[in-house]
């Protein structure tokens, strides 16, 4: 081939493109950049909400549920969470079963609690009442094998206290609490309840009694109560379990039915058995349970929710403050300024309005009414003359419950009809 047949050498690029394509390129290596530097920070992670961990609760791994019911009971100390409770209440409760019959000791304890606020918070009695049918045998059994046996014991006290639907419902519970109480008295083999679980036991039983009117109790399962508690004042040697037994004696004193905690062929007088126990815990220095039983006025007790002051006057309630004190720990104060059920528990409303102002009030109701059962006065010639006052306080007491009683279904009505409450 000649020179003059070589093939044309190829055209140059002009200026301008060669200007474009640079441009572009630098385009290229910007994005490439970007793209390195995103791969390097990347962006944080959106926060988990309650259904992320609703959704761990499914996790096949141990640990990966103990969050998941950590970080959920974390929130519901936070908010109540109502509505998303209430959608996915068969998932939380079946779940939580689940991690209590597989989970470590760490995860049975978790999800107990969990189960237990889930039985304070829902509202509709149904779904409570489904709580109370699905836990009460599983809570049996559990007992019976000592396992996290505090924990089991609060939560039943939980459940049953807001899911039962009648008096009967409850003392199936508190019979079963009941039975866990004297195994250790019954069988001689049988290893004795550490003070702790003692008196979670003792605890759990009085916060159910708090919510059974004394005629409804049973006649035969509570026999020899008044025996068991006093001796165990006399010679336990923990002070938490005097503690404990001290204050079932009042409280069933403050049923009126002390027939049905004797033992068969033990019944006294009331002034015989106060100055028997009030000598008792004289020794053992339960001052304010002495109080008690020197007049029958259980010493006030009040605390602070919302700027509103929360007073209790009555061993009952003392109980019940106790109990889901205990219970809730740093979620109480929220669960009383969000939760009705414990507002109508306590006749407390920490959203009522101070009215500093004149007030004018107009009657909007002819006649609200409550019943109670008053029995009748037991034949004063069999009695002495302190029987006979003492009978006079504690009718006394009845009626004032009934009336307190009344004035707080007055206060509900008034609430529903103006929203608002006027001291």
């Amino acid at each position: 081939m000649t020179r003059r047949d070589k093939p044309p050498p190829p055209p140059q690029p002009s200026s301008s493109r060669k200007r474009r394509e640079r441009r572009a390129g630098r385009r290229r290596h910007v994005a490439a950049g970007e793209a390195d530097n995103s791969e390097q920070l990347p962006r944080p992670a959106a926060p988990k909400t309650i259904y992320s961990y609703l959704e761990g609760l499914y996790e096949r791994r141990g640990s990966d549920r103990e969050e998941a019911l950590a970080s959920i009971i974390g929130v519901l100390n936070s908010r109540l969470e109502h509505e998303f409770l209430e959608k996915n209440f068969a998932s939380f409760l079946y779940r939580g079963l689940n991690s209590f019959k597989k989970g470590s000791s760490k995860e049975k304890q978790l999800s107990l609690h969990l189960v237990g606020l889930l039985a304070m918070i829902i509202g509709y009695e149904d779904k409570v009442s489904e709580v109370y049918r699905e836990l009460l045998p599983v809570l049996s059994k559990a007992l019976k094998s000592g396992t996290t046996a505090v924990k089991v014991l609060d939560c039943l006290g939980i459940v049953a206290f807001f899911g039962a639907t009648n008096s009967e419902d409850i003392q199936n519970a508190m019979q079963i609490i009941w039975k866990f109480i004297n195994a250790d008295q019954s069988d001689a083999n049988e290893e004795k309840h550490s003070a702790a679980v003692l008196v979670a036991a003792i605890n759990a039983w009085l916060f159910l009694l708090t919510s059974v009117e004394g005629w409804r109790l049973r006649h035969n399962n509570w026999n020899g109560a008044i025996d068991y508690f006093s001796t165990l004042l006399l010679k336990h040697d923990d002070k938490l379990v005097c503690v404990a037994a001290s204050e079932a004696l009042a409280l069933i004193f403050e049923t009126g039915s002390l027939e049905k905690f004797w033992g068969e062929g033990r019944e006294r007088s009331y002034s015989h058995t106060q100055q028997l126990l009030r000598d008792s815990m004289v020794a053992n220095d339960v001052r304010q349970v002495v109080k008690y039983f020197e007049n029958f006025q259980c010493p006030g007790t009040s605390l602070t929710v919302n700027g509103k002051d929360l007073k209790l006057s009555s061993w009952y309630q003392k109980i019940q403050l106790q109990f889901l004190k205990g219970f809730l720990a740093e979620g109480f104060e929220l669960q009383v300024k969000e939760n009705e059920k414990l507002q109508n528990l306590f006749e407390f409303n920490p959203h009522r309005i101070i009215n500093s102002g004149r007030e004018l009030y107009v009657s909007t109701t002819d006649k609200i009414s409550v019943s109670f059962f008053l029995p009748e006065e037991r034949d004063p010639e069999k009695l002495t003359k302190e029987d006979r006052k003492k009978q006079k306080i504690w009718r006394n007491s009845v009626l004032k419950k009934a009336q307190t009683q009344l004035m707080s279904k007055h206060r509900r009505l008034s609430e529903e009809m103006n929203r608002s409450d006027y001291d």
